[in-house]
């Protein structure tokens, strides 16, 4: 007699109120894949889940499931690339929260989880300080990954990198900031690395996180033809209520913000031709064609966090 199998269970807060919306064939991997949505958090999973072996130097180059992904260009040069876009709008955002915190002098320290190809530790430490109410806060950094590149900022620019293990030895109330981004949706069970991030924060800090919204206008239309969801490496896709819900868990507070920059590198990081690239670099100047793409993607809609003061 075959073992009969275990329910689904959701990946994020463990309901046993799981139901399928579906199933997709992988780009990358040619099996089907099952989405599985929760209803009591609303998160959407994916499931088998692919493993993380997936992210070998291959897909750092952009031969694995995400075309876009080019981690040589950001190391290289992350100034001579797009997503210096994304990387003034989350130091714009610190700057505005820490601006209407209590004053402090000693230095703000930032946690780059999921740091890829250092584009932003780099960004951060060329910048050396944040403003933070027109005085000059100084910055120190350090970087959260695995991988090639990992390696490379650690020994070759002498940056703090950290494995997963070294992370979780840390004490609490390590930093100020603690930055995810684009990396949640990576996560197997992300409710660990949240708690985590809860428990790094200092209170009073600041956690910014950007992922997809699969309760956005697009997503809600394209369902699982969305070129987002890539089952492979997108295995799990949340919504507002689902990130509130999380954070809350976890003693955070969610914490709303207007994103610019970050929508407009979305944008164009999903565009191939170089033609189309400089045309979407002239149209985003316009602030209004930006609140109407963040609207229909829900970017500005997820929400970050904050921790308390004590």
């Amino acid at each position: 007699m075959r073992p009969v199998a275990a329910p689904p269970v959701c990946r994020c807060c463990g309901s046993a109120a799981v139901r399928s919306r579906g199933s997709k064939r992988g780009t990358f991997i040619t099996q089907d894949f099952a989405y599985l949505s929760c209803a009591t958090c609303g998160y959407l999973f994916v499931d088998p889940f692919a493993g993380y072996e997936i992210y070998n130097d291959d897909y750092y180059r952009g031969r694995g499931p995400d075309p876009y992904v080019d981690y040589a260009s950001e190391y290289t040069d992350y100034r001579a690339t797009d997503r210096i876009l994304e990387f003034e709008d989350l130091v714009r955002l610190a700057s505005v929260y820490f601006s209407a915190a209590p004053r402090s002098d000693s230095p703000l320290r930032w946690l780059d989880f999921g740091c890829g190809a250092g584009g932003l530790l780099k960004f951060l430490s060329a910048r050396k300080t944040l403003s933070v109410s027109g005085r000059a806060r100084p910055v120190e950094v350090t970087g959260h990954d695995v991988g090639s590149y990992a390696d490379l900022l650690r020994t070759r620019d002498g940056f703090r990198i950290l494995n997963l293990d070294a992370i979780r030895d840390l004490p609490d109330h390590q930093f100020d900031v603690i930055s995810l981004i684009e990396v949640i949706e990576h996560i197997e069970y992300p409710d660990p690395v949240i708690a985590l991030a809860a428990r790094l924060l200092r209170p009073g800090g600041l956690l910014l996180l950007t992922t997809g919204n699969n309760d956005c206008p697009v997503a809600r239309r394209t369902g699982l033809a969305n070129r987002y969801y890539l089952p492979e490496i997108h295995v799990g896709i949340f919504n507002p209520h689902c990130l509130r819900t999380i954070y809350k868990r976890h003693g955070l507070i969610p914490h709303h913000v207007r994103y610019s920059g970050v929508v407009k590198f979305k944008v164009i990081k999903s565009l191939v031709h170089p033609g189309r690239r400089r045309i979407a670099r002239i149209a985003l100047k316009f602030p209004p064609l930006v609140r109407l793409i963040d609207l229909a993607y829900g970017v500005s809609a997820m929400p970050c966090a904050t921790k308390p003061l004590l």
